[in-house]
Protein backbone atom coordinates (compact mmCIF):
# COMPACT_ATOMS: atom_id res chain seq x y z
CA UNK A 1 0.00 0.00 0.00
CA UNK A 2 1.28 3.65 -0.89
CA UNK A 3 1.75 6.36 1.73
CA UNK A 4 -1.43 8.16 -0.74
CA UNK A 5 -3.37 4.82 0.12
CA UNK A 6 -2.52 4.51 3.54
CA UNK A 7 -3.53 8.26 4.43
CA UNK A 8 -6.57 8.38 2.24
CA UNK A 9 -7.86 4.79 3.64
CA UNK A 10 -7.36 6.79 7.36
CA UNK A 11 -9.72 9.17 6.59
CA UNK A 12 -12.24 7.22 5.01
CA UNK A 13 -11.97 5.33 8.34
CA UNK A 14 -11.90 8.46 10.74
CA UNK A 15 -15.22 9.47 8.99
CA UNK A 16 -16.91 6.48 8.74
CA UNK A 17 -16.00 6.17 12.77
CA UNK A 18 -18.37 8.83 13.54
CA UNK A 19 -20.60 7.76 11.48
CA UNK A 20 -20.70 4.80 13.05
CA UNK A 21 -20.78 6.02 16.46
CA UNK A 22 -17.93 6.21 17.32
CA UNK A 23 -15.62 8.74 18.39
CA UNK A 24 -12.27 10.29 17.32
CA UNK A 25 -11.06 12.36 20.32
CA UNK A 26 -12.25 13.19 23.97
CA UNK A 27 -14.17 15.71 23.79
CA UNK A 28 -12.50 19.39 25.60
CA UNK A 29 -14.86 19.53 28.69
CA UNK A 30 -15.03 23.52 27.68
CA UNK A 31 -17.87 23.67 25.17
CA UNK A 32 -17.11 27.50 23.85
CA UNK A 33 -13.56 26.46 23.83
CA UNK A 34 -14.11 23.78 21.53
CA UNK A 35 -13.00 25.57 18.17
CA UNK A 36 -9.68 26.33 19.65
CA UNK A 37 -9.46 22.64 22.14
CA UNK A 38 -11.31 19.96 20.62
CA UNK A 39 -9.84 17.90 23.31
CA UNK A 40 -7.52 14.84 23.66
CA UNK A 41 -6.87 13.25 20.03
CA UNK A 42 -4.70 10.46 19.59
CA UNK A 43 -0.77 11.00 18.58
CA UNK A 44 -1.40 14.64 19.35
CA UNK A 45 1.28 16.14 22.14
CA UNK A 46 0.23 18.82 24.55
CA UNK A 47 2.08 21.08 26.51
CA UNK A 48 0.32 23.33 29.44
CA UNK A 49 2.10 26.26 30.84
CA UNK A 50 1.56 28.83 33.92
CA UNK A 51 3.50 30.67 36.38
CA UNK A 52 4.18 29.15 40.13
CA UNK A 53 1.04 28.15 41.45
CA UNK A 54 -0.92 28.68 38.49
CA UNK A 55 -3.15 25.58 38.35
CA UNK A 56 -1.30 23.99 35.98
CA UNK A 57 -1.17 20.72 36.96
CA UNK A 58 -5.13 20.77 38.72
CA UNK A 59 -5.89 21.60 34.71
CA UNK A 60 -3.99 18.42 33.75
CA UNK A 61 -5.97 16.82 36.34
CA UNK A 62 -9.26 17.78 35.60
CA UNK A 63 -8.68 16.79 31.87
CA UNK A 64 -7.61 13.70 32.76
CA UNK A 65 -10.46 13.35 35.25
CA UNK A 66 -13.01 14.24 32.98
CA UNK A 67 -11.47 11.51 30.55
CA UNK A 68 -11.78 9.15 32.75
CA UNK A 69 -15.58 9.64 33.55
CA UNK A 70 -16.00 10.05 29.67
CA UNK A 71 -13.96 6.52 29.47
CA UNK A 72 -16.06 4.67 31.70
CA UNK A 73 -19.34 5.78 29.89
CA UNK A 74 -17.99 4.93 26.93
CA UNK A 75 -16.48 1.72 27.16
CA UNK A 76 -18.25 0.02 24.47
CA UNK A 77 -16.37 2.47 22.07
CA UNK A 78 -13.22 3.29 23.19
CA UNK A 79 -10.41 2.54 25.77
CA UNK A 80 -8.04 4.53 27.73
CA UNK A 81 -5.05 3.98 29.36
CA UNK A 82 -2.73 6.62 31.47
CA UNK A 83 1.03 6.33 32.45
CA UNK A 84 1.78 8.95 35.12
CA UNK A 85 4.93 10.70 36.02
CA UNK A 86 4.27 12.03 39.03
CA UNK A 87 7.34 13.72 39.17
CA UNK A 88 5.73 16.37 41.94
CA UNK A 89 2.97 14.35 44.36
CA UNK A 90 2.41 11.12 45.19
CA UNK A 91 0.15 8.70 43.95
CA UNK A 92 -1.92 8.74 47.14
CA UNK A 93 -2.59 13.00 47.25
CA UNK A 94 -3.07 12.21 43.15
CA UNK A 95 -6.02 10.03 44.45
CA UNK A 96 -7.44 12.30 47.57
CA UNK A 97 -7.44 14.90 44.16
CA UNK A 98 -10.06 12.30 42.17
CA UNK A 99 -11.81 11.94 45.21
CA UNK A 100 -12.46 15.23 45.99
CA UNK A 101 -13.27 16.44 42.71
CA UNK A 102 -15.56 13.33 42.30
CA UNK A 103 -17.49 14.48 45.01
CA UNK A 104 -18.27 18.27 43.93
CA UNK A 105 -18.73 16.74 40.29
CA UNK A 106 -21.27 14.01 41.55
CA UNK A 107 -22.90 15.50 44.62
CA UNK A 108 -21.99 19.56 44.56
CA UNK A 109 -19.95 18.57 47.72
CA UNK A 110 -16.98 20.81 48.20
CA UNK A 111 -14.34 19.42 50.40
CA UNK A 112 -9.79 19.56 49.70
CA UNK A 113 -7.56 16.79 49.64
CA UNK A 114 -6.61 18.45 53.26
CA UNK A 115 -9.48 18.62 54.62
CA UNK A 116 -10.48 14.71 53.34
CA UNK A 117 -7.30 14.08 55.33
CA UNK A 118 -8.38 15.42 58.19
CA UNK A 119 -5.27 17.34 58.07
CA UNK A 120 -6.54 19.94 60.82
CA UNK A 121 -6.52 18.61 64.11
CA UNK A 122 -9.92 20.51 65.17
CA UNK A 123 -11.57 19.19 61.97
CA UNK A 124 -12.20 15.54 61.49
CA UNK A 125 -13.70 14.66 58.11
CA UNK A 126 -17.32 13.85 58.62
CA UNK A 127 -18.40 9.98 58.48
CA UNK A 128 -20.61 10.80 55.80
CA UNK A 129 -18.25 11.95 53.08
CA UNK A 130 -16.62 8.48 54.00
CA UNK A 131 -19.43 6.35 53.72
CA UNK A 132 -20.40 8.17 50.24
CA UNK A 133 -16.53 7.33 48.97
CA UNK A 134 -17.35 3.31 49.86
CA UNK A 135 -20.67 3.98 48.62
CA UNK A 136 -20.94 2.30 44.89
CA UNK A 137 -21.62 4.44 42.92
CA UNK A 138 -18.16 6.04 44.17
CA UNK A 139 -16.32 2.83 44.46
CA UNK A 140 -16.91 2.32 40.46
CA UNK A 141 -15.47 4.92 39.07
CA UNK A 142 -12.38 5.18 42.11
CA UNK A 143 -11.53 1.67 40.48
CA UNK A 144 -11.42 2.56 37.22
CA UNK A 145 -9.23 5.39 38.01
CA UNK A 146 -7.13 2.70 39.62
CA UNK A 147 -7.35 -0.02 36.70
CA UNK A 148 -6.71 3.15 33.98
CA UNK A 149 -3.63 5.11 35.55
CA UNK A 150 -0.16 3.80 35.73
CA UNK A 151 1.51 5.86 38.00
CA UNK A 152 5.16 5.49 37.58
CA UNK A 153 8.65 7.19 39.77
CA UNK A 154 10.93 7.08 36.05
CA UNK A 155 12.53 10.50 35.94
CA UNK A 156 14.61 10.19 33.50
CA UNK A 157 14.12 10.92 29.94
CA UNK A 158 15.23 7.84 27.92
CA UNK A 159 13.32 5.80 31.08
CA UNK A 160 10.48 6.99 30.55
CA UNK A 161 10.72 6.10 27.03
CA UNK A 162 11.35 2.79 27.13
CA UNK A 163 8.49 2.28 29.48
CA UNK A 164 6.15 3.47 26.96
CA UNK A 165 7.30 1.99 24.09
CA UNK A 166 7.50 -1.48 25.99
CA UNK A 167 3.54 -0.96 26.46
CA UNK A 168 3.01 0.13 23.17
CA UNK A 169 5.13 -3.07 21.10
CA UNK A 170 3.29 -5.67 23.68
CA UNK A 171 0.17 -4.11 22.59
CA UNK A 172 0.81 -3.74 18.51
CA UNK A 173 3.03 -4.52 15.99
CA UNK A 174 5.87 -2.29 14.40
CA UNK A 175 6.59 -2.70 10.74
CA UNK A 176 9.57 -2.36 9.03
CA UNK A 177 10.68 -1.09 5.92
CA UNK A 178 14.04 -1.42 3.98
CA UNK A 179 16.01 1.62 2.79
CA UNK A 180 16.92 1.28 -1.11
CA UNK A 181 20.45 2.59 -1.01
CA UNK A 182 22.05 1.18 2.27
CA UNK A 183 19.27 -2.20 2.65
CA UNK A 184 18.96 -0.89 6.37
CA UNK A 185 15.72 -1.91 7.97
CA UNK A 186 14.13 1.15 9.35
CA UNK A 187 10.58 2.28 11.43
CA UNK A 188 8.02 2.31 8.63
CA UNK A 189 4.53 2.32 10.59
CA UNK A 190 3.23 0.95 14.19
CA UNK A 191 -0.87 -0.81 13.99
CA UNK A 192 -1.84 -0.52 17.71
CA UNK A 193 -3.93 -3.94 18.72
CA UNK A 194 -6.68 -1.85 19.61
CA UNK A 195 -7.29 0.96 17.47
CA UNK A 196 -9.78 2.70 20.10
CA UNK A 197 -7.17 2.58 23.08
CA UNK A 198 -6.50 5.70 24.17
CA UNK A 199 -2.66 6.23 25.39
CA UNK A 200 -1.86 9.67 27.43
CA UNK A 201 1.60 10.07 29.21
CA UNK A 202 1.44 13.14 31.77
CA UNK A 203 4.73 14.51 32.89
CA UNK A 204 4.74 16.73 36.07
CA UNK A 205 6.38 18.45 35.60
CA UNK A 206 8.93 18.45 33.27
CA UNK A 207 11.69 20.74 34.92
CA UNK A 208 11.76 17.53 37.81
CA UNK A 209 12.85 15.04 35.53
CA UNK A 210 16.56 13.80 36.25
CA UNK A 211 19.19 14.84 33.78
CA UNK A 212 20.50 12.12 31.36
CA UNK A 213 24.61 10.98 32.03
CA UNK A 214 26.57 14.16 30.39
CA UNK A 215 23.76 16.37 29.73
CA UNK A 216 22.20 19.25 31.33
CA UNK A 217 18.74 20.05 32.27
CA UNK A 218 17.57 22.04 29.07
CA UNK A 219 19.13 19.06 26.98
CA UNK A 220 17.56 16.73 29.21
CA UNK A 221 14.08 18.39 28.67
CA UNK A 222 15.30 18.69 25.08
CA UNK A 223 15.67 14.70 25.08
CA UNK A 224 12.73 14.13 26.46
CA UNK A 225 10.10 16.66 24.24
CA UNK A 226 11.76 14.81 21.45
CA UNK A 227 11.31 11.41 22.25
CA UNK A 228 7.28 12.21 23.38
CA UNK A 229 6.87 14.14 20.04
CA UNK A 230 8.96 12.34 17.00
CA UNK A 231 8.76 8.58 19.40
CA UNK A 232 5.76 8.39 21.38
CA UNK A 233 3.77 10.49 19.42
CA UNK A 234 4.54 10.00 15.76
CA UNK A 235 5.08 6.45 16.00
CA UNK A 236 2.84 4.70 18.72
CA UNK A 237 -0.27 7.06 18.71
CA UNK A 238 0.60 8.27 22.15
CA UNK A 239 -1.27 11.61 23.49
CA UNK A 240 1.48 13.34 25.64
CA UNK A 241 0.78 16.04 28.14
CA UNK A 242 3.69 18.41 29.98
CA UNK A 243 3.44 20.69 32.43
CA UNK A 244 5.92 23.37 32.00
CA UNK A 245 6.42 26.55 34.50
CA UNK A 246 7.12 29.82 32.95
CA UNK A 247 10.17 31.60 34.06
CA UNK A 248 10.45 33.97 36.65
CA UNK A 249 11.59 36.34 34.51
CA UNK A 250 8.70 37.34 33.10
CA UNK A 251 7.37 38.36 36.86
CA UNK A 252 9.51 40.97 36.97
CA UNK A 253 8.18 44.42 36.63
CA UNK A 254 9.63 45.10 33.56
CA UNK A 255 7.92 42.45 32.21
CA UNK A 256 4.48 44.02 33.71
CA UNK A 257 5.38 47.63 32.60
CA UNK A 258 5.45 46.21 29.04
CA UNK A 259 2.37 44.11 29.29
CA UNK A 260 4.10 40.72 28.63
CA UNK A 261 2.89 38.60 31.24
CA UNK A 262 0.83 36.32 29.84
CA UNK A 263 1.87 32.90 29.34
CA UNK A 264 3.84 32.10 26.12
CA UNK A 265 6.14 29.97 24.47
CA UNK A 266 8.90 32.32 24.18
CA UNK A 267 8.36 32.34 28.18
CA UNK A 268 8.57 28.45 28.47
CA UNK A 269 11.00 27.77 32.00
CA UNK A 270 14.38 25.54 31.22
CA UNK A 271 13.83 25.60 27.48
CA UNK A 272 11.89 26.78 24.90
CA UNK A 273 12.45 24.61 22.86
CA UNK A 274 9.57 22.09 23.70
CA UNK A 275 7.28 24.69 21.92
CA UNK A 276 8.73 23.65 18.96
CA UNK A 277 7.53 20.10 19.31
CA UNK A 278 3.73 20.09 20.91
CA UNK A 279 1.26 20.29 18.65
CA UNK A 280 -0.58 22.39 21.10
CA UNK A 281 0.39 24.98 23.79
CA UNK A 282 -2.28 26.69 26.24
CA UNK A 283 -1.17 28.87 28.60
CA UNK A 284 -3.34 29.50 32.08
CA UNK A 285 -2.88 33.30 33.31
CA UNK A 286 -4.09 34.65 36.76
CA UNK A 287 -4.55 38.29 36.75
CA UNK A 288 -5.09 38.56 40.38
CA UNK A 289 -1.42 36.99 40.82
CA UNK A 290 -0.76 40.26 39.32
CA UNK A 291 -2.49 42.48 41.31
CA UNK A 292 -5.14 43.17 38.36
CA UNK A 293 -8.53 44.96 39.01
CA UNK A 294 -10.55 44.26 35.91
CA UNK A 295 -9.11 41.95 32.95
CA UNK A 296 -11.11 41.32 29.43
CA UNK A 297 -14.37 42.77 31.15
CA UNK A 298 -14.22 40.77 34.17
CA UNK A 299 -14.06 42.31 37.93
CA UNK A 300 -10.95 40.77 39.05
CA UNK A 301 -11.69 42.40 43.02
CA UNK A 302 -14.40 40.03 43.11
CA UNK A 303 -13.12 36.97 41.68
CA UNK A 304 -9.65 37.01 42.83
CA UNK A 305 -7.71 33.81 42.37
CA UNK A 306 -10.74 31.96 41.37
CA UNK A 307 -10.29 32.91 37.65
CA UNK A 308 -8.39 31.64 35.02
CA UNK A 309 -7.90 32.81 31.41
CA UNK A 310 -7.18 29.43 29.16
CA UNK A 311 -5.01 30.89 25.80
CA UNK A 312 -3.88 29.19 23.23
CA UNK A 313 -0.49 30.06 22.51
CA UNK A 314 0.72 26.91 19.70
CA UNK A 315 -1.68 25.77 17.74
CA UNK A 316 -0.10 23.52 15.00
CA UNK A 317 -3.40 22.28 12.85
CA UNK A 318 -5.32 25.87 13.52
CA UNK A 319 -5.42 29.22 14.83
CA UNK A 320 -3.37 30.77 17.88
CA UNK A 321 -4.75 33.20 20.21
CA UNK A 322 -7.97 31.80 21.55
CA UNK A 323 -9.29 32.56 25.30
CA UNK A 324 -11.45 31.63 27.33
CA UNK A 325 -12.47 32.69 31.28
CA UNK A 326 -13.12 29.82 33.54
CA UNK A 327 -13.93 29.47 37.10
CA UNK A 328 -11.15 27.64 39.19
CA UNK A 329 -11.14 25.94 41.95
CA UNK A 330 -7.95 24.61 43.21
CA UNK A 331 -9.39 22.49 46.14
CA UNK A 332 -11.50 20.22 43.81
CA UNK A 333 -9.47 20.73 40.57
CA UNK A 334 -12.27 22.29 39.04
CA UNK A 335 -12.60 24.43 36.35
CA UNK A 336 -15.91 26.03 34.33
CA UNK A 337 -16.38 27.97 31.36
CA UNK A 338 -17.11 31.86 33.03
CA UNK A 339 -20.46 33.20 31.47
CA UNK A 340 -19.58 36.09 28.76
CA UNK A 341 -18.52 39.77 31.08
CA UNK A 342 -21.96 40.69 29.97
CA UNK A 343 -24.06 38.38 31.58
CA UNK A 344 -24.29 40.02 34.51
CA UNK A 345 -26.92 37.71 35.85
CA UNK A 346 -24.70 34.65 35.20
CA UNK A 347 -21.96 36.00 37.25
CA UNK A 348 -24.34 37.52 40.10
CA UNK A 349 -24.71 33.74 40.35
CA UNK A 350 -20.90 32.65 40.71
CA UNK A 351 -20.27 35.92 42.93
CA UNK A 352 -23.23 34.29 45.14
CA UNK A 353 -21.79 30.91 45.03
CA UNK A 354 -18.36 31.94 45.60
CA UNK A 355 -19.12 33.82 48.67
CA UNK A 356 -20.84 30.85 50.27
CA UNK A 357 -17.59 29.07 49.78
CA UNK A 358 -14.79 31.30 51.06
CA UNK A 359 -13.86 31.37 54.49
CA UNK A 360 -15.59 33.71 57.13
CA UNK A 361 -12.87 33.46 58.91
CA UNK A 362 -10.62 36.35 58.02
CA UNK A 363 -13.22 38.75 59.46
CA UNK A 364 -13.18 37.02 62.60
CA UNK A 365 -9.64 37.01 62.62
CA UNK A 366 -9.42 41.19 61.67
CA UNK A 367 -11.73 41.57 64.28
CA UNK A 368 -9.84 39.77 66.76
CA UNK A 369 -6.62 41.55 65.54
CA UNK A 370 -8.44 44.76 66.55
CA UNK A 371 -9.34 43.94 69.90
CA UNK A 372 -6.01 42.30 70.69
CA UNK A 373 -4.07 45.63 69.68
CA UNK A 374 -6.38 47.89 71.87
CA UNK A 375 -5.52 45.11 74.76
CA UNK A 376 -1.93 45.52 74.21
CA UNK A 377 -2.51 49.25 74.53
CA UNK A 378 -3.63 48.97 77.77
CA UNK A 379 -0.82 46.85 79.03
Amino acid sequence: MTLRERVMETLKKRRQNLLDGNINSIPSPFKRFMTDFIGLEQSTYYGITSYTKGGKTQFVLNLLFEALIFAYEHQDIMRLRIFYFNLEETDEKILNRFQSWLLYRLDRIRISPSNLRSSRNDSPVPQEILDKLESENYVKYIEFFENTIIFSPTSNPTGIFYECKRYAEANGTTYKKTVPFNQEEVFDRYEPNDPFEYRVVVIDHISLISQERGMSKKESIDKLSEYLGTNLRNRYTFIPIVIQQQSTENESNDSFKLNRIRPSGAGLSDSKYVQRDVNILMGLFSPFKFGLKEYMGYDITKFKDNIRFLEMCVNRDGEMGGIVALYFDGATCTFKELPPPEDKEGLAEIYKYMDSIRPKANKIFFRYMIKFKRLWQML
